[in-house]
């Protein structure tokens, strides 16, 4: 062997899948060949996520939760939709002070046999305001106090999607008139008379969700995108923004990182990018796994997805209704030339039939209901309900200097921030884990300073350390190949932790 030499890796891209294994190991070292449950960090590298928790025990009613929302500025701040199993009163809010559900009297007694989805839109105008709609019944607002249902005649009588914009309430999505955007009068949320200021819009196309951006409401379809700009039905003006591509699922729309998200045919897209060049769209946002967009959701037509924004970590959660495989997290990290990117992991374990997040006070939270009618609080504790947290890690194949020379990896120096006692896995893997390689079956890791967080390599069995900071786990390892891949696993209950760089250091075999 040649002298010892190090290569140094530090964690940063995301999940990317869509490279050659070269391009991945060269130009992208620092992203994840894979990687479920753990999220792109702020302060750099790769996060195991935190669990959740059913802090909020069932919402009375039968079947899945049909919506829920937060709003700290009314009640205790959480809400939650439920079919009834008598009476209408389907609203639930959460009480603090006796740990249980209180139902809101819903007015005109709404049906609820084929709602699949209810939701929420806040506007303030003179007092904070929630309105529901389900795609079954009128919509309905909700002020802390009644409950009120939007029966004018020239309204739409079962909307899908609401939206404030310019002091209007907009309705769409009715069943009768799928092209129709409707507006209320100003200031007004039940009015919907023409004499006052209230109008329809026939945009065209069936549209497929409504959403405001900044002083822009943009109306899709899911092959067409339009915009309405004015301040009033007097000078109220549609645009179009491309005729190329559309929304393709409702709930897929969300603001985030100074944009507007939303699931196309082809994946994430900002409205940002549609919107300045017209029919000539860029690429989504979400080309780094585009693989798994092709290969699992979109070949799936999979539309029934709803997203939340995590704030405090600039980050989104795709979840997809009733299949906890399927969800994925998306943030955004400066990069080293300050420039913003996305950076992808794979979501497992968290079954979200709705999902919400809001500030209450200072603390954000974020919540879900499942299809047992069950309302969780994310962000909370070590596990999922009580469950163990499965996370993996793996890094591209590294050739280092030459993919055709053999080299000898000796340790492995994982940077690492512990937020406490944890047990987390190391593998090895040589030649894209090629069963001819010299892969080692087994090895103990050591670690400098004064603790560590690593076990064993053999997954089930390992040490467990206490949670001192220190900055570096070493591990010795053996095994050859001409490439070499890391991965770290952990399934327990344990503290997170963040995997921030590696450190190899291998030797190289001669030219043969």
């Amino acid at each position: 062997m040649d002298n010892l030499r190090t290569h140094l890796t530090v964690c940063q891209g995301g999940l990317i899948t869509n490279v050659d294994p070269l391009t991945h190991a060269s130009a992208l070292g620092g992203s994840a060949l894979r990687m479920i449950n753990y999220e792109p960090a702020l302060s750099g590298g790769y996060r195991r996520i935190s669990g959740f928790q059913n802090n909020y025990g069932t919402v009375p009613g039968a079947g899945a939760v049909l919506g829920v929302h937060v709003n700290g500025n009314l009640h205790d701040g959480v809400f939650a939709c439920r079919r009834t199993t008598s009476g209408s009163n389907y609203l639930h809010t959460w009480n603090n002070t006796t740990s249980s559900w209180d139902a809101i009297t819903a007015v005109g007694s709404p049906s609820m046999t084929s709602v699949s989805r209810i939701r929420f839109t806040d506007f303030n105008w003179s007092g904070e305001v929630i309105l529901l709609t389900d795609g079954q019944n009128p919509a309905a607002t909700y002020d802390g106090t009644t409950y009120t249902q939007v029966t004018d005649t020239n309204a739409p009588t079962d909307p899908l999607y609401s939206a404030e914009f310019s002091s209007h309430i907009f309705l769409a999505g009715d069943t009768s008139e799928p092209y129709n955007l409707y507006f209320s009068a100003p200031l007004n949320a039940t009015d919907f008379s023409p004499a006052n200021g209230a109008g329809v819009i026939n945009v065209g196309y069936k549209i497929t969700a409504i959403k405001k951006f900044r002083n822009t409401l943009y109306i899709f379809g899911s092959n067409n995108i339009k915009r309405l700009v004015g301040n009033s039905s007097a000078d109220f003006v549609l645009q179009n923004v491309t005729s190329n591509l559309g929304c393709v699922a409702p709930d897929s729309v969300v603001e985030f990182g100074g944009d507007l998200l939303f699931l196309g045919p082809d994946g994430i897209r900002p409205i940002s990018g549609t919107d300045k060049i017209g029919d000539v769209e860029l690429a989504p946002v979400s080309k780094e796994i585009q693989d798994i967009f092709d290969n699992y959701y979109l070949s799936e037509q999979i539309v029934d997805v709803s997203i939340v924004v995590i704030r405090k970590k600039s980050q989104f959660r795709f979840f997809f209704k009733n299949d906890s495989s399927l969800s994925l997290i998306g943030a955004i990290r400066k990069s080293q030339n300050k420039q913003s990117i996305f950076e992808y992991s794979q979501l497992i374990g968290i079954e979200a039939n709705c999902v919400s997040s809001g500030y209450i006070g200072q603390f954000e939270i974020v919540i879900h209901g499942d299809g047992s009618g069950k309302v969780y609080r994310q962000e909370q504790g070590q596990s999922f309900a009580g469950e163990d947290i499965f996370s993996l890690y793996q890094t591209p194949y590294f050739y280092m200097e030459d993919p055709e020379i053999r080299k000898m990896v000796h340790k492995v120096d994982t940077y690492l921030k512990s937020e406490g006692t944890t047990e987390v896995f190391v593998g090895v893997y040589y030649d894209y884990d090629d069963i001819h390689s010299l892969n080692p079956t087994t090895y103990t890791f050591s670690t400098e300073g004064a603790a560590a967080v690593y076990g064993t390599a053999i997954f089930g069995s390992g040490d467990i350390y206490d949670g001192n900071p220190s900055p570096k786990a070493l591990t010795n390892v053996s095994g050859s190949g001409k490439s070499v891949s890391i991965s770290y696993v952990t399934n327990n209950q344990n503290a997170s932790h963040t995997i921030q760089a590696i450190a190899m250091t291998y030797g190289l075999a001669d030219r043969r």
